[in-house]
């Protein structure tokens, strides 16, 4: 199942398996990296369709339906932190991970279902409380998937090469669902009405339950050494995130970037059909997007191995920020501003979705090196939290926007100042936050040495802490 071993000690107990290993085989990367399709299909449609879908299909208010994407994500600051800090301590024979992650999948496909087919005739308060429950149940179903399965990925390998093949993996079967969200996703909601939308949710529940569970399957054994050794205290591993100086400028600086794209997937629909005049363009214009994603993967992948992370992270800002910004250009029948943003933007984003996670995982790393505790849960609750948590308020803020400035769902045609908020809040704001995002990781100081020597005496200690 593995391809090299260092260390391998097996008893009849399959929790008793202690493994190092080199590198993962490709049937392991494939189950690590296939297991995130149906949850991010299902995670994005909802963050670029859902508002217009509520609005207009079910005749809910934008600026409540904005008010209850921030209330979740608000939420989030509960939940995030208590997955990671629990999926930290878990003691199973499974290991940390897989019992959180096999619990996902009924949750995401139910409230999922919740979310795409409420029961006919809602309508007004009763149908804004359908809603809240749904996108409660499943923005909690989708931290109790997605913070358990980053915090494998940065414990299958220790190596900086092996976790960057990791996440570039996962990575790219992520941007294939993405692509397919784009594509086919928003061209079932945005042209199919109710009742399409209502057979895409219920072959999406069930795709759900069978490739999340049989992605988890191929993945090899968990380290039990690690059981045992998260923070007990979940107060105590907040604060060891926050006292972490590499951790705490990446919070900041995610939350920044965050605030300023979080918008963007729900106001891609409402530019295309109200500024640009071309709704029927809006898969191709997603489909761009995460066609340069996916090719942006190996080339940031190659440069990896040449070029040190952080300084291809900060270009990677600067050119997610020309991209997204250059959204302010947009007009009636340009759809090629949006086109060429999106290709820019996507091919940029590769970037922390590739290296920016291995970036992560050295951090969690200088953590251990620090405590003596693997937090990966923790830390990567922390991180998944202040980006959910930024796009929430974003959500909420492109909500309220449309409603103040006079956006009607059951029109045809929208006011010069509506289209002229959408472009300002879809370009001008990105540019603007990731300008200070950028300025800010410039002070980031983790160098890919100094990494080396911590994760060289990590692994003096644990070869010292093994019986003779």
């Amino acid at each position: 199942m593995l391809g090299r071993l260092r260390v391998a000690v097996r008893s009849r107990d399959f929790g008793d398996f202690v493994q190092t290993q080199d590198r993962i085989t490709s049937t392991a990367l494939f189950g690590y990296g296939v297991a995130t399709m149906p949850v991010m299909y299902s995670y994005v449609l909802i963050l670029i369709m859902y508002m217009k879908y509520a609005a207009e299909d079910l005749g809910a208010s934008p600026a409540a339906v904005g008010t209850v994407f921030l209330a979740a994500k608000l939420w989030d600051a509960v939940t995030d932190p208590a997955v990671g800090n629990l999926s930290d301590r878990t003691r199973s024979k499974w290991g940390r991970r897989r019992p959180w992650l096999y619990s996902s999948a009924p949750l995401l496909a139910g409230f999922s279902l919740m979310l795409w087919v409420p029961p006919t005739g809602l309508e007004g308060s009763a149908l804004i409380a359908w809603i809240t429950v749904a996108v409660f149940g499943f923005y909690t179903a989708y931290t109790v998937f997605e913070v358990p399965h980053m915090s494998l990925g940065a414990e299958l390998s220790f190596d900086g090469a092996e976790r960057n093949r990791i996440f570039a993996t996962r990575q790219m079967l992520k941007t294939a669902a993405l692509f397919i969200t784009g594509v086919l996703g928003s061209m079932i909601v945005e042209e199919g009405g109710r009742d399409a939308t209502r057979v895409m949710a219920f072959v999406v529940a069930a795709l759900t339950l069978v490739i999340v569970t049989s992605g988890v399957r191929l993945l090899p054994p968990e380290r039990m050494e690690f059981q045992g050794r998260g923070g007990e205290n979940p107060l105590k591993s907040v604060r060891d995130v926050i006292s972490n100086r590499h951790a705490r400028l990446l919070l900041v600086v995610m939350f920044i970037d965050a605030i300023g794209t979080g918008g963007i997937g729900v106001l891609t629909p409402f530019v295309l059909d109200y500024v640009v005049g071309r709704s029927d363009l809006l898969g191709y214009m997603l489909g761009i997007n995460m066609g340069a994603t996916f090719l942006g993967i190996p080339i940031w992948l190659r440069l990896g191995r040449r070029f040190e992370k952080r300084r291809l992270l900060l270009f990677a800002m600067l050119g997610s920020g020309i991209g997204y910004g250059s959204i302010i250009l947009v007009s009636e029948g340009a759809w090629w501003v949006i086109a060429v943003s999106g290709f820019i933007a996507g091919l940029s984003s590769s970037c922390p979705n590739v290296l920016g996670y291995t970036l992560k995982s050295e951090i969690v790393d200088v953590d251990e090196y620090t405590t003596g505790e693997r937090k990966e849960g923790a830390y990567f609750a922390g991180w998944s939290f202040v980006n959910k948590l930024a796009a929430g308020i974003t959500i909420g803020l492109v909500g309220w926007a449309l409603e103040w400035s006079g956006f009607d769902g059951q029109a045809d045609a929208q006011t010069e100042f509506v289209k002229t908020t959408m472009v300002v809040l879809m370009g001008g704001f990105p540019l603007v936050c990731y300008a200070i995002g950028a300025a800010l990781f410039s002070r980031f100081t983790l160098t890919e040495a100094e990494h080396a020597r911590i994760r060289a005496e990590l692994d003096e200690r644990r070869a010292d802490a093994v019986p003779g």
